[in-house]
């Protein structure tokens, strides 16, 4: 037995129980919500259908504020005998092994509690709610040399939670009480529970949703369980009277980033239907390898539906206080922006919502949405953290970038991914998967870009609109001088009806328009007489942009996987209406420096080429400023081009 100068007893626990539930206290839970959801993980696993979270607000005699004294999760769950109750508050501890469900780690009750508060209680019961088990971990315990759990004994539930709940007590059930909430960031719990209800109806809103719309139609899964529903009770004490704030009780509705259920906490007044449609093809599986065997990974897309982004398409049905509005201001489009992300889905229970596969700076971005929905077999390939708020693995993967990752030598990704696998690099069973997210959000990024937004009627003709026109007038122009163009002669052959039937099939075929837009495009060109139509689409091509001569139409499609379109055209073309000055003006100055690059691309292009070549280049630059110089010299009030040196 070791002893010290002084004639005191060593010991060598491997851990300071006082210091070391201190350090857990620590362990990372970004809000007293996501810590909240630890105890309603349990409540489901243990077979609850009815969830209930009370917040009880104490009023202070001096200054007649109400200030939160407890926070408690009631279920009508399976309950635990002595034993079970009794490990359930032991850090590491556990008797979920299997990892069927959504629990894991072992560690979520004292966690999740201890990060919040300095002492939890615990009723746990089996043959009715009179024969409750109690027992509790609280650090004042432990600081005084406790250093077990204490043995559970009958004890009765405390009388608030007994009368103001709203279910009906059952055989089983269990309730988790948190006290001396020392680190609970929550100040008003009426309110709070208005902000809660979004995190929570995202995080098991499968479990919240009409069992018809949890899953893709032709998803087999049938392991969720009934539907369940979770309610926040805010009770206000004043002197010994509890009162239940009746007005301010959240029944949490499902939140679906893929905008896909009825009945959630989105707004709805766009129009009939989701707010979104699915991507063709979607749900995509991908097989995932992990310990020599296949695991399904289930990959769904969608993004907006036209309505829900124009007012003036013909299912809108947008209320009239929102005529003119950016789409991006509507109620319904402050609740995507809130959605923003890539969802992770594990065992029917969202671990995260990763915005890392977004562009802050973009506002469309709110307009599509992936879901990743995989299974516990693969926690350890997602890198899946031990509170459950975090794919660590999976988040490395947004920015991935083969050519940043290249070593001297390496020359193709597929060198990387061999290098990759050599080196036991937890990322490359994840690649495939990347590639398929990447290649739906490449899609949808288009699909949203390519769609028009009208914000009520404009009686005044937008400047895209201006410089249809105005070139359009140009050709005719030279139409009339002789100059004739494919476009031009594949025009006097063609019937009205071929002309249309070209251009749907370039439209839908070729650049993967929408069918019904790609009509109301149409209408438009022929409506207002133009001989040529601008579209954004894309193109694999390292071209920024590609021309096609149609019938009677000269189309222009803008590549929007070129940099070109992300450095230069989409900063001036922002889909927003509420910039300020400065943010104007910077979009500006960017946008002025993106076209110094591209003059200079081309001018370094131009001093490469030798002899002959370069001849070709340098006429080709003579006349295209030309053509330039005849189109932008209408006489339309624009300044021209001699004023602009």
């Amino acid at each position: 037995m070791a002893m010290n100068g002084l004639g005191e007893q060593l010991t060598f626990s491997i851990l300071d129980t006082p210091r070391a539930v201190e350090a857990l206290r620590d362990s990372g839970y970004m809000s007293t919500t996501h810590a909240l959801a630890e105890l309603i993980d349990n409540s489901i696993e243990s077979g609850a259908t009815s969830i209930e979270v009370f917040g009880v607000t104490q009023q202070d005699d001096t200054t007649q504020r109400f200030t939160l004294k407890e926070l408690a999760v009631l279920d009508n769950g399976g309950g635990m005998d002595a034993e079970t109750l009794r490990r359930s508050l032991r850090y590491g501890d556990g008797t979920r092994r299997e990892r069927q469900g959504i629990g894991r780690f072992g560690v979520g009750l004292p966690n999740s509690s201890m990060s919040q508060a300095r002492q939890v209680d615990v009723w746990s019961w089996q043959s009715g709610v009179t024969n409750a088990l109690h027992t509790r971990l609280s650090i004042d315990d432990v600081n005084s040399g406790l250093n077990e759990i204490p043995e559970p004994k009958l004890k009765s539930i405390p009388e608030i939670y007994r009368d103001k709940s709203r279910m009906v007590f059952g055989d089983s059930g269990t309730l988790v009480v948190w006290n001396d909430l020392d680190r609970v960031e929550w100040k008003r719990v009426s309110t709070t529970f208005q902000h809660t209800e979004a995190l929570l109806g995202r995080l098991y809103r499968r479990f919240l949703a009409k069992p018809s719309e949890r899953l893709h139609p032709d998803d087999p899964r049938n392991d969720i369980g009934p539907q369940r529903t979770i309610q926040c009770i805010p009770i206000q004490q004043v002197g010994d009277t509890f009162e239940v704030d009746e007005n301010n009780i959240v029944g949490v509705r499902p939140n679906d980033p893929l905008y896909l259920m009825s009945g959630t906490s989105c707004p709805e007044d766009f129009g009939p239907g989701p707010m979104f449609t699915e991507l063709e093809g979607s749900p995509f599986v991908v097989p995932v390898k992990y310990n020599g065997q296949e695991y399904p990974v289930r990959v769904r897309a969608a993004y907006a539906c036209a309505h829900v982004r124009d007012p003036s398409n013909p299912e809108a049905t947008w209320p009239e206080a929102y005529t003119g509005w950016d789409s991006g201001s509507t109620p319904w489009g402050k609740h995507a922006d809130q959605n923003m992300g890539v969802s992770l889905m594990r065992a029917h229970r969202e671990v995260m919502l990763d915005e890392s596969w977004v562009s802050g700076d973009d506002p469309r971005e709110r307009w599509w949405t992936v879901e990743v929905d995989f299974s516990t077999d693969l926690d350890e390939v997602f890198g899946v953290t031990n509170n459950k708020q975090g794919t660590m693995t999976f988040q490395r993967l947004a920015r991935f970038d083969w050519k940043r990752e290249a070593l001297p030598g390496e020359e193709s990704f597929g060198d990387i991914r061999r290098r990759m696998e050599e080196e036991g690099d937890p990322r490359v069973s994840l690649i495939d998967l990347r590639r398929q997210i990447e290649n739906a959000r490449r899609l949808m990024r288009s699909r949203v870009r390519e769609a028009r937004q009208s914000r009520g009627a404009r009686h005044v003709q937008s400047e895209d609109q201006k410089a249809d026109a105005k070139v359009t007038a140009a050709v005719k122009h030279r139409i009339q001088e002789g100059y004739k163009g494919k476009s031009d002669l594949a025009g006097e052959s063609a019937t009205e009806k071929e002309q249309r039937e070209k251009q749907v099939e370039s439209l839908v075929v070729k650049h993967h328009i929408d069918e019904q837009d790609a009509l109301r495009q149409i209408d438009e060109t022929i409506k207002a007489g133009n001989l040529v139509r601008w579209i954004q689409s894309s193109q694999s091509s390292p071209a920024f942009f590609d021309v096609e001569a149609l019938p009677k139409l000269l189309q222009v499609a803008l590549n929007t996987d070129h940099p070109v379109y992300s450095h230069l055209y989409e900063i001036m073309h922002p889909d927003i209406e509420e910039l300020t000055e400065d943010e104007v003006r910077e979009r500006l100055a960017k946008a002025a420096a993106a076209f110094r690059i591209l003059i200079y691309s081309w001018a370094r292009y131009e001093d490469e080429q030798i002899g002959r070549d370069q001849r070709h280049v340098r006429n080709a630059r003579v006349e295209w400023g030309k053509y330039a110089e005849e189109f932008f010299d209408e006489d339309d009030g624009s300044i021209a081009p001699t004023d602009l040196v």
